[in-house]
């Protein structure tokens, strides 16, 4: 004999049961793809594995590439800065040498200026230095394998 709750829940489960009957036609027009076999879905599978890293690819030689440019431009001001604090150090070891002699004011004036400029470029310079590289590759990877696990699974 048939519990109650299992006989209130019958007629509900012929409801759905029909609605998905119904409903199934209206699916496969949704969906255009013929049945396929599981050879043939093996082969899609892999083929959009394949166009996914060749594209992965693509956009992680571009973000290289930008990276690249910014490592440049760092490196130039990096250089300069390096350039203006050797002259600087230089002018005031001039200065601390004329401060023998009269007059090393200038000098030493000249060469706080330079070490000031050097200070200047060489923060310019590392804040153009990438900290994370490749950082949206790597969240496109990481989302990609996101997705394919939960495909696979």
């Amino acid at each position: 004999m048939m519990e109650p709750r299992t006989r209130q829940l019958e007629p509900r489960t012929r409801q759905l049961e029909l609605r998905t009957r119904q409903l199934e036609p209206r699916m496969k027009q949704l969906d255009p793809r013929p049945e396929s076999s599981t050879t043939d879905l093996v082969k899609e599978a892999i083929a959009e594995a394949k166009e996914l890293v060749q594209v992965e690819v693509a956009l992680a030689r571009d973000e290289i590439e930008q990276e690249i440019s910014r490592a440049k431009a760092s490196g130039v001001a990096l250089g300069a800065a390096a350039a203006a604090g050797l002259l600087g150090a230089a002018l005031v070891l001039v200065a601390l040498a004329l401060a023998i002699s009269p007059r090393p004011l200038p000098a030493l004036l000249i060469g706080l200026v330079l070490i000031a400029l050097a200070v200047v470029m060489g923060l310019v310079g590392y804040r153009q230095v990438p900290k994370r590289p490749l950082e949206r590759t790597r969240g496109r990877l990481e989302s990609d394998v996101r997705l394919l696990r939960e495909r696979v699974v």
